[in-house]
């Protein structure tokens, strides 16, 4: 089998520069600077004063944007502001929020990177954050990100913060469809015929070297689980709203036939037998170097690791766009579509809120975006080939995703579509899975809601659940102890009271 492991893939990842990390970096074809004028602190005749924001935002770059940030000064321009922001390091961006946060003296515009977190969630109880709800129709590019992104950071219904967008549709699992078309099968659309995929990228020698070298997928334990518990139960994770409940799928039948699969799979040596310890980079290698025709991976996996095989064997490694269900629904799996989101304090007047969202609503549009994340084209970046690409003065003036990008973001669901280098077919190909996968697109329901009882003790259960799980597909205990897992569960008072904090939990989130 081929097994060589040719180094951690996040070496390879960082060969994508912040173009693609962030914000992608296709040509938008935006127009000229437009918006307000006036410099800061000085209004000109006939001109309302700039609007004075504090804000308080993470950083990535080695250094954080200054006061006199060419983009700073641009932004400020163009939205008639005065801009003080406080960069924190990523590393230590947790402890200063916490620390701001119980202070009571909250900047005008906050990142809060957990929605979710305790804190957060009394200080909306207290009526300290402004509610949004009836705001956002009013700023058409805020109002433009997807309904499903602000419905996942809602609370009692309503919406408390500006989504920190990020795409909502990722990946898939990436597939070698030039040994599919090679071997004359079709592509699969479901679990038996994936398993009829996988058993023939294992025995019929795809790669023609006459060889019995190639595994059907390379996954990592967790992966591998992941990706027949979801399409068997038709779900996006452990919960699945059913009935207006959520249920933990868990203790549904769907688990047990994906233990079934995955069991088969690894009985008929498809995957590497270490599959349970592999590490993300390591799975990764078995596919770069073709040893394997099939792994979990975002969007722009098809380039990242695939990029060796395509430029050796013109391999064409892509996304399905679904993979269904026993009773056919099609699955595909998206994200949140937001990194945290942004709050505006209470102890903002209502004209400044407005002033604030407008703010905001200019760096949800293209241009806005295209400045914060890239700045000027000729300086900051060049279009090649319909992509941008930074130049050196653009690390010089600190202008990049990871800086002003953190605040400024377009919603561009094509994100995850691109990577530096990946050839136009190849970049066109996903953005046509990613608009297929989206309308088999099943949220996590379960986002954002906290069950007290599960954070003190939901981890010895999920290592019990997933430990045993891969003791059966290796064969260390029998598929019966899967049942009698189950019906533990099921009798378990603590467990039980999980499900019903869940679900507790998601009637407060929804207002019901």
């Amino acid at each position: 089998m081929k097994r060589g492991y040719l180094g951690s893939a996040a070496l390879l990842l960082a060969t994508a520069t912040v173009l693609a990390a962030c914000g992608g970096g296709k040509d938008s074809g935006s127009g000229s600077s437009g918006g307000a004028s006036g410099q800061p602190g000085n209004s000109t005749p006939g001109k309302e004063a700039p609007t004075a924001i504090s804000i308080l935002v993470t950083f990535n770059t080695t250094e954080p944007p200054g006061a006199d940030n060419v983009v700073v000064k641009e932004v400020e321009k163009r939205t008639n502001t005065a801009l003080k922001i406080n960069w924190v390091s990523g590393n230590s961006y947790g402890d200063k929020l916490n620390v701001t946060l119980a202070s009571g003296d909250i900047p005008d515009l906050t990142l809060v990177i957990d929605p979710f977190a305790s804190n957060i969630q009394q200080l909306i109880k207290d009526g300290a954050i402004w509610d949004l709800t009836p705001y956002i129709k009013d700023y058409k590019n805020l109002n433009a990100i997807p309904a499903q992104v602000w419905d996942g950071l809602k609370m009692g219904g309503k919406s408390y913060g500006i989504p920190r967008v990020r795409p909502l549709m990722n990946g898939g699992l990436l597939i070698r469809k030039d040994w599919i078309a090679k071997l004359g099968l079709p592509v699969p659309e479901d679990m038996d015929q994936l398993f009829t995929t996988l058993k023939a990228f294992a025995e019929k020698d795809p790669d023609g070297n006459g060889k019995n070298d190639t595994f059907g997928i390379s996954e990592t334990g967790t992966g591998f689980v992941s990706l027949a518990h979801n399409v068997f139960n038709g779900s996006n994770g452990q919960w699945k709203l059913k009935d207006g409940k959520l249920v933990d799928t868990e203790l549904e039948p769907g688990t047990k036939l994906a233990i079934e699969w995955l069991k088969k799979v690894y009985d008929a040596k498809l995957i590497p037998p270490d599959f349970a310890v592999m590490q993300g980079s390591q799975s990764e290698d078995v596919v770069r170097s073709g040893g394997a025709g099939a792994i979990g991976g975002n969007y722009m996996g098809s380039w990242l690791i695939g990029e060796k095989q395509y430029k050796s064997v013109k391999a064409d490694l892509s996304a399905l766009p679904y993979l269904k269900s026993p009773d056919g629904t099609k699955v595909a799996l998206p994200g949140s579509g937001s990194y945290g989101m942004f709050v505006i304090p209470k102890s903002v007047p209502e004209a400044k809120l407005k002033k604030v969202l407008a703010f905001m609503d200019y760096g949800a549009s293209q241009e806005g975006s295209d400045l914060g994340n890239y700045g000027f084209e000729g300086v900051h970046y060049n279009v090649v080939d319909g992509f941008k690409v930074a130049t050196e003065q653009a690390t010089k003036d600190i202008v990049a995703q990871q800086a002003f990008g953190q605040i400024y973001a377009y919603y561009d669901k094509y994100l995850k579509a691109y990577a530096t280098g990946i050839p136009g077919d190849m970049y066109q190909n996903n953005k046509k899975i990613i608009d297929e996968a989206a309308k088999y697109a099943i949220s996590d329901p379960k986002f954002g809601l906290v069950s007290p009882t599960e954070l003190q003790v939901g981890g010895d259960y999920k290592k019990k659940i997933s430990d045993l799980k891969i003791q059966i597909i290796m064969g260390k205990q029998p598929l019966s102890a899967w049942d009698d897992m189950v019906a533990k569960l099921k009798a378990d008072a603590q467990y039980q009271k999980i499900i019903a904090e869940v679900n507790d939990a998601y009637k407060a989130k929804m207002g019901k």
